[in-house]
């Protein structure tokens, strides 16, 4: 850097001039019409200061490995911008994926060749889904990358992930789904919220967070509100907002309602006998402490009830894919089943139960038959 002031011997002011970079690439700047030398001197030394600052962000930006800048952008973004298990997800992918395979790169030198060598080599361990996971996860955050001025392009969409299969939840029917919750009576902990699930079509985390102040059993609606999760420590924590964004209320039928007033009437006599100490939450699912139910041990004692109903095999989560589908075969209009189940979109609806759509085009196509032979 070379700087210097000097007086205009025409005009009698004074001047300042930094040349920065070598002399086949060298940067120029002045600034001129200081009446004192001082206020030349003085405005050049603020100058050099504030250009100093710039190059040594730009060094910074170029010495920055994507692992450093992943652990930047979970902090400055992921954490106030996403639901907490959302954030979990992104933290669990970037350090037990993105950053011992790519962490090393220097995020300004990271190429679309170094991408599809890196999804080629995921594809021995990853699911072609897991890894398109990966690829979503590094594109947002390197366009976030590109706003903050850390790259001037993002290289992540041009690299390919490898097509995924389309994911095919489990679907029973509503025989198949009745011996699930025949044969979950065992469970005397988890059977209430694995018969409810398939009633409801709720989210296991929806589930979980049910106080009895949700139910209203004169009107037979349920209030979906809030959800529960761990935090990285494993501790419960209650998010007042569920996964679609908004709050519902369904309606719940007669069935699942008298079986919600015998769980209740049960669970009144335990507190009676327990003290008022038991179950504080006033939870709807409970464990044998009156605590929230680890999912964990859900998962087990559901997949204990599968096994013993002799059904293929499914997850927790597949109730709720059973439930909307039922219901879509039964004729139910779309847009009520989204509802129910708390999607953001109809389409969402539409896409992940479009094996039970066609009975609803037989349906309408029936209506032009009768007609016709009417017309007969």
């Amino acid at each position: 850097m070379i700087s210097r002031v000097t007086k205009d011997k025409k005009t009698g002011t004074f001047y300042y001039t930094i040349e920065v970079g070598t002399k086949e690439n060298r940067k120029r700047k002045v600034k001129k019409n200081f009446k004192t030398k001082r206020e030349a001197k003085a405005a050049l030394d603020l100058a050099i200061a504030e250009l100093q600052k710039e190059l040594a962000n730009d060094k910074y930006k170029k010495d920055l490995f994507l692992g450093d800048y992943l652990d930047y952008w979970l902090k400055a973004y992921a954490k106030s911008n996403t639901a907490p298990n959302t954030y979990k997800g992104y933290e669990r992918i970037i350090l037990v994926h993105l950053k011992p395979g790519l962490g090393h790169i220097k995020l300004h030198e990271l190429s679309p060749v170094q991408l599809q060598n890196y999804y080629l080599n995921k594809l021995d361990t990853l699911s072609a889904q897991s890894i398109k996971h990966l690829h979503r996860l590094l594109s947002k955050a390197l366009n976030d990358a590109v706003d903050w001025e850390f790259v001037s392009k993002n290289v992540v969409p041009r690299a390919k992930p490898p097509k995924p299969k389309k994911f095919r939840p489990t679907f029973y029917s509503k025989e198949e789904l009745d011996r699930l919750l025949e044969a979950a009576k065992s469970s005397t902990v988890y059977y209430p919220i694995i018969y409810s699930a398939g009633h409801t079509g709720a989210r296991l985390g929806e589930l979980r967070a049910l106080q009895w102040t949700d139910i209203n059993f004169d009107n037979r609606r349920m209030a979906i509100t809030k959800t529960a999760y761990e935090d990285e420590n494993f501790n419960v924590q209650i998010r007042d907002l569920t996964k679609g964004g908004k709050d519902r209320t369904i309606v719940i039928g007669k069935k699942l309602m008298n079986f919600l007033k015998s769980h209740y009437n049960r669970y009144q006599e335990l507190k009676k006998s327990l003290g008022d100490g038991f179950n504080a939450n006033d939870l709807v699912f409970f464990n044998s402490n009156g605590h929230y139910l680890n999912p964990q041990e859900l998962h087990r004692a559901y997949k204990s009830a599968v096994k013993r109903a002799g059904l293929k095999d499914s997850r927790f989560h597949d109730t709720r894919h059973s439930h909307a589908s039922i219901l879509l075969e039964k004729n139910v209009h779309p847009k009520i089943v989204s509802e129910r189940l708390g999607h953001s979109k109809i389409g969402i609806t539409m896409d992940l139960y479009s094996h039970a759509i066609p009975s609803l085009q037989e349906q309408a196509v029936e209506l032009f038959d009768e007609e016709d032979d009417n017309e007969q």
